[in-house]
């Protein structure tokens, strides 16, 4: 986030900077004399900072001027008015003339919470924004619906798409904190963990690259603790500071969020572009999910951010299930996925993933490609065969 710093006392100047620098991960700092009031408001209309602090000693007792002329240049920066003390005439003047926060010594608490305030919406805004870096999510509606075998197999898929179009890899994190079994599946060959970024005040890449693991071609992986008993559970920003440094590094991250819609899960999906929700075809696993469905609403989660996956479907049940689904929780099934246990426990029992010839793993390869909206380069082939175009068919219908 960038912030404009037009400070003329050195002792308020000096106590923004070491507020400042608890914050360097996340701020981009410049700094401006305002020695020449026309080429400062210049400066300022090409920088557009989110956030300018100003020395009220800039204002020369024309306020509402200065203020006006300050918006019009940025109308988008937060201007916050910085002074030795706290003159009610000038606070209320300045609030007047749209000041939008006026803070005197000590700053560093109140200024430190406003921007860390000013960090998590910005980030936010840039999560929901920037179209070319998504962070997608897999939540199981409850234990065994597949959620983590989805995340997994999507990531790999990803990856290869990635390798493929020559774009940034693919970042697979398991944030079920709890429980996550990313690290058995993926072989994850690294004993640390996501709560490790998270514990980390200033991530680079140096730390990051120790705490990965990787395996499969244009993917790493950050697996969830070993240890099951947390003494708390991440904080919105500690998780939201690690998504942030994957947000800069990844074009695709994808999450395993587990099977529990717990407030700490509700924090992640604040900074995630789509949540893909998993269930099996009984009547339990969609009961969960209307209950779920009900949830998010109540918490003002938009449905353009979430899609339903049904797994371990039929064929012959397919159809029906998927239009019942759509009935009972009037939300469209995003994608139906084949039950293939056997394969699965034998993939796993061998220390590895789906073999690209099963089932389930084709389909899986053309979510993914229904996801990324990158067709899969090694298969473009199968459009021949007749179980794809069997497939198509009944998509399009």
């Amino acid at each position: 986030m960038t912030t404009a710093l037009v400070i003329k006392r050195s002792e308020i100047l000096a106590e923004v900077e070491t507020c400042c620098q608890d914050l360097a991960g996340h701020l981009l700092i410049e700094k401006n004399d305002c020695g020449n009031w026309s080429t400062f408001l210049e400066w300022l209309g090409q920088s557009q900072p989110q956030v300018l602090l100003m020395d009220v000693e800039h204002f020369h007792n024309i306020v509402e001027d200065r203020v006006r002329q300050i918006k019009s240049a940025s109308p988008n920066s937060t201007l916050i008015a910085l002074h030795h003390t706290a003159d009610s005439q000038m606070i209320i003047s300045g609030m007047r003339a749209g000041i939008d926060e006026y803070f005197y010594p000590p700053l560093r608490k109140n200024l430190r919470d406003l921007l860390e305030r000013k960090i998590d919406q910005h980030t936010r805004d840039q999560f929901l924004t920037n179209s070319d870096r998504k962070t997608i999510a897999f939540l199981s509606a409850k234990g065994g619906c597949g959620a983590t075998t989805l995340a997994c197999h999507t990531a790999v898929e990803l990856g290869r798409r990635m390798t493929q179009t020559g774009a940034f890899h693919v970042l697979l994190a398991d944030l079920d904190v709890t429980g996550g079994n990313v690290r058995f599946l993926m072989r994850s060959k690294t004993p640390y963990s996501v709560l490790d970024a998270m514990n980390l005040q200033g991530l680079d890449v140096k730390c990051w690259n120790g705490l990965i693991s990787n395996g499969y071609p244009g993917l790493e992986v950050i697996s969830a603790p070993d240890a099951t008993a947390l003494r708390r559970l991440p904080e919105q920003r500690d998780v939201e500071r690690v998504l942030n440094f994957a947000r800069a590094r990844y074009q695709w991250t994808v999450l395993d969020l587990g099977c529990s819609l717990t407030p700490y899960i509700m924090s992640v999906l604040e900074s995630i572009n789509e949540l893909y929700l998993v269930a099996s075809p009984d009547v339990l696993s969609l009961f969960q999910v209307k209950q779920i469905l009900g949830e998010l609403q109540e918490a003002g989660y938009s449905n353009d951010r979430l899609r339903f996956i049904l797994n371990r479907s039929a064929d012959y049940e397919d159809r029906l299930v998927a239009d019942e689904a759509q009935k009972m929780l009037g939300i469209s099934t995003f994608f139906s996925l084949p039950n293939d246990y056997s394969g699965l426990s034998e993939a796993y029992a061998n220390g590895g993933l789906l073999s690209a010839r099963s089932p389930l793993a084709r389909q899986i390869s053309l979510m993914a490609s229904k996801i990324s909206g990158i067709e899969d380069q090694d298969n473009q082939g199968a459009q021949k065969n007749p179980w794809y175009r069997k497939f198509r068919a009944s998509r399009e219908s």
